[in-house]
């Protein structure tokens, strides 16, 4: 029988180059990856930290403000910052200061403050050297038979049509004895803005609600695909900054043109929708039970130049909302404090004693010492009109 044939085992066949080659480049490249997503949690490395890789998201975790559905955006609760030019705290209602309760206490006199940037505070170094804390301790040192609490209900970029709805949907409920309005800026810039209509949709933007799907919250976990968002796509470009969550078109003319508040408009509508506004302040504080006494807003007028082309238009409609001011309180019977000639007249001393004023850090944004001359001067108006009872 012929022995039967044995099989040939043939060699193992070796792996291509080109397919080898592939296999280290596919390794080469998960080691790099893995490189990029740890190195940078371990060291800071710039350009991969986690502020410039997100910065919309580190602009707002740091901000001191946040959305609002009625307000658009309102003070954060329980915020703090600390740095080496200001201490700011707000309490666990939202409002700048310390901490307090809706229900007022027996036996104090309550004031509710409401304004812009310039009540709630950028510029003086602390909750302690604003106007409305010492305007609680000027009264308080005056013996007026009841104990006096100031509530800064103040937000940066509140004009009129906010101040009224912070009052009615917020204020009224700390059962306010007194309302103080202190503002005139933002309302000379939704009124000088484009496109001037009645409820102030030309200035006041919608806070964006960002709604991501399940893929785009999980990739955010993943430093490369924030770096190739941040360096490779229009991502940021598109966000831009805080400023465009809130106001409309910000920034539009102002890179195309130089000047955003030099744009046709109906100037004339948005006086008239201060007038508006400062009457149903008045009408909502009365009707719960409050008094209302307008404060006029002091400025470094000088500063109104560096705009491109608006600087004489800023500054007449300011003196329009200014005189509309007291033209308001002279109709309605509204006790008044002109702290602007106050304010102007010291900052105008001082310049001309030594070249600058202390009173003013810029436009309407005053220092310590001008938070405590403002403080002053309605302490005093308040005890001449003989308001608290």
């Amino acid at each position: 029988m012929p022995e039967a044939a044995q099989a040939v085992q043939e060699p193992p066949q070796s792996r291509s180059p080109l397919r080898r080659g592939f296999t280290i480049s596919c390794v080469t490249l998960g080691a790099l990856a893995a490189l990029f997503e740890i190195l940078p949690r371990c060291i800071e490395i710039p350009g991969l930290r986690s502020r410039e890789l997100d910065p919309l998201a580190f602009q707002l975790q740091q901000a001191r403000v946040g959305p609002h559905p009625y307000l658009a955006y309102s003070n954060k609760a329980s915020y703090d910052l600390k740095s080496d030019k200001e201490t700011i705290h707000h309490n666990a209602l939202g409002f700048r200061g310390p901490e307090t309760t809706w229900a007022k206490p027996a036996g104090t006199f309550r004031i509710f403050c409401i304004g812009g940037s310039s009540t709630y505070g950028i510029g003086p170094s602390s909750n302690e050297t604003n106007w409305p804390e010492r305007l609680q301790a000027h009264l308080n040192e005056r013996g007026l038979g009841k104990k006096v609490e100031v509530i800064n209900g103040g937000c940066q970029g509140y004009s009129s049509f906010e101040m009224a709805i912070q009052l009615a949907t917020r204020g009224v409920s700390f059962q306010p004895d007194l309302v103080l309005t202190y503002e005139t800026i933002n309302d000379v810039r939704c009124a000088l803005y484009p496109g001037v209509v009645p409820d102030n949709t030309h200035w006041r933007a919608n806070w964006p609600v960002a709604r991501k799907s399940e893929l785009e919250g999980l990739l955010e976990h993943s430093l490369t695909f924030l770096a190739w968002r941040r360096y490779c796509t229009d991502w940021w470009e598109n966000s831009k900054n805080l400023g465009s969550w809130v106001i409309v078109d910000f920034g539009k003319w102002t890179s195309t043109t130089g000047d955003d508040y030099a744009q046709p408009t109906d100037a004339e509508l948005g006086f008239l929708n201060t007038r508006r506004n400062l009457v149903t302040i008045l009408a909502t504080a009365r009707a719960h039970g409050a008094e209302v006494m307008f404060v006029t807003q002091g400025t470094r007028m000088s500063d109104f130049d560096r705009a491109a082309k608006s600087a004489q238009a800023q500054k007449d409609a300011f003196e329009r909302v200014y005189r509309l001011i007291g033209e308001v309180a002279n109709e309605r019977g509204v006790p008044y404090c002109d702290a602007r000639v106050v304010l102007e007249a010291e900052a105008a001393r001082q310049s001309a004693a030594n070249g600058k004023d202390q009173v003013f850090t810029n436009e309407v944004h005053m220092t310590d010492a001008g938070c405590e001359l403002l403080a002053r001067t309605i302490a005093e108006r308040i005890v001449e009109l003989g308001l608290v009872k």
